[in-house]
């Protein structure tokens, strides 16, 4: 009767901190990607390789590599009509066919411009993207995003839904001709499937939500904060780029890499330290500020503010939870290891 009991405790208790970590709390402002008037600038980082950077703060960005043969586009945008300005923008480079395009994350701004690129681009995504594209309908993807735009769908709706058709696990190696691009997916981050793409005669990434840009922190949307530093870590011993381009924010040193590893280590041992203590995270974190060593551009510092009051406040949670469930397996007469895990 005990343990039954002990499991009924667990299971209430697992579908509170769920239910309670969906809400967005009022100090939380969602990122403004609201495509309308986006301009993007071609910049030229290497030969063959090319960023395209949105002339507003946190808008998409995008780019693409061009080899003897192919051109490879990284993420499609948010419109048919950012769509356009991207393969616009490669015309004006090239006149050499789009063979490849990939999608860094399942979100409506990477994928909605999918529909516009020519029918014989092959689109590549991360196994965990098209499963997500799969199992949700494009109206619940447009309400899911709509929030970056004001809460309305009335901007996608000419969007034709268009998925990738091939996948990808852990790394793919694609050929331009005399031109070497590799996709990554190093582990979970800011969202479930995370893709890095990088050219590595350039030492260019393009990061997508996994690594905003100069001047940013990470935001673990809905991940294990400890798995993405584990994401991140991973990342640093796999490639070392010289230059990052982020879905979102402006073009950065490799020494990003560095800083996210740092603070998602600060937020980590903070949030152990604070679980300790007899207090109401949810007014703890209305206070809270960014450390000053991590220098926060100032057009995105209250942006960045919200986002490090929702890694905080998750990542306590995560550990609470956690140290919950350990608690109950042992309970429950369960043999688990370290990490809480039962071992069979």
């Amino acid at each position: 009767m005990l343990h039954l009991k002990s499991l009924l405790v667990l299971v209430v208790f697992l579908f509170c901190s769920i239910a309670s970590s969906n809400p967005r709390p009022e100090w939380f402002i969602p990122p403004p990607l609201d495509p309308s008037g986006v301009k993007l600038e071609t910049v030229e980082l290497y030969d063959g390789v090319f960023a395209l950077m949105s002339n507003t703060p946190f808008a998409d960005n995008s780019g693409f590599v061009v080899g003897d043969d192919f051109v490879l586009v990284i993420d499609a945008h948010f419109t048919g009509n950012m769509g356009k300005q991207i393969i616009d923008a490669v015309k004006k480079i090239t006149d050499l066919p789009i063979k490849y395009l990939v999608n860094l994350n399942a979100f409506g701004d990477h994928v909605f411009g999918n529909y516009v690129f020519p029918a014989s681009t092959k689109i590549i995504a991360h196994e965990k993207t098209i499963d997500f594209l799969k199992e949700n309908s494009l109206q619940k993807r447009k309400e899911i995003i709509s929030v970056t735009v004001g809460g309305s769908t009335e901007l996608f709706k000419d969007v034709i839904d268009r998925l990738p058709t091939e996948s990808f696990k852990s790394k793919k190696k694609l050929n331009l001709g005399n031109k070497i691009v590799e996709l990554h997916y190093f582990g979970p981050g800011m969202s479930p499937s995370d893709t890095v793409v990088y050219v590595p005669d350039a030492k260019v990434a393009w990061t997508g939500n996994l690594i905003f840009g100069k001047g940013s922190i990470p935001w673990a949307r809905s991940e294990l904060l400890s798995d993405y530093f584990q994401t991140m870590k991973r990342f640093k011993s796999k490639i070392n780029p010289s230059l990052i381009i982020s879905g979102h924010g402006k073009i950065s040193e490799g020494s990003l890499v560095d800083e996210y590893i740092s603070y998602l280590d600060y937020v980590l041992k903070l949030s152990k330290s604070l679980n300790k203590e007899n207090i109401s995270i949810e007014e703890y974190v209305k206070t809270l500020n960014i450390p000053p060593e991590y220098l926060i551009e100032d057009d995105i510092k209250e942006l960045m503010a919200g986002f490090h009051k929702w890694n905080v406040l998750n990542s306590y949670k995560q550990i609470k939870t956690s140290a919950t469930q350990l608690k109950d397996r042992k309970n429950l007469g369960q043999k688990v290891d370290r990490d809480g895990k039962v071992v069979k």
